[in-house]
């Protein structure tokens, strides 16, 4: 009789687990930011990498899980203070409109000269207050 009821109780953690599993994990999709030395194609996606040299093309690559009604990301790159903690300085902005036939992602480049680290922010125009996504890369000797 004891070893029924361990039989049971093995049996009945597994549903919990495993509804506990099921049930809590969540599907969202996200936005991203990703940095290549390259411009981004399928060969040159495994590639990415957020620390590059000075005046370096940093190729980037945003991300978005569903389309943006008005077709408008504003994208920002703020510099990190010094040590990377005290205080920002944005160094870069653009509005950039969304081609037809890239709805869920935006890819382009920049030149930065100064080393040091940076934040590349996405929001959309859709609702400007929220930030979409961002990233971290570092301009380094």
């Amino acid at each position: 009789m004891n070893r029924a009821i361990r039989q049971f109780y093995k049996i009945f953690l597994l549903f919990v687990v495993l509804f506990l599993v099921i049930f809590t994990t969540a599907c969202k999709k996200q936005a991203y930011i990703l940095f290549n030395k390259y411009p981004f194609s399928e060969e040159t996606m495994s590639a990415t990498t957020n620390v590059f040299k000075p005046g370096e093309k940093i190729y980037y690559l945003v991300t978005t899980p569903k389309t943006v009604k008005s077709k408008r990301l504003l994208l920002q790159v703020m510099k990190m203070g010094k040590h990377e903690r005290l205080g920002y300085e944005t160094v870069w902005g653009k509005q950039v409109k969304v081609r037809d036939e890239q709805v869920f992602y935006y890819t382009d480049y920049f030149v930065f000269n100064e080393t040091g680290g940076y934040e590349m922010r996405a929001y959309s125009k859709d609702e400007p207050t929220k930030l979409l996504t961002a990233n971290y890369f570092y301009i380094r000797q």
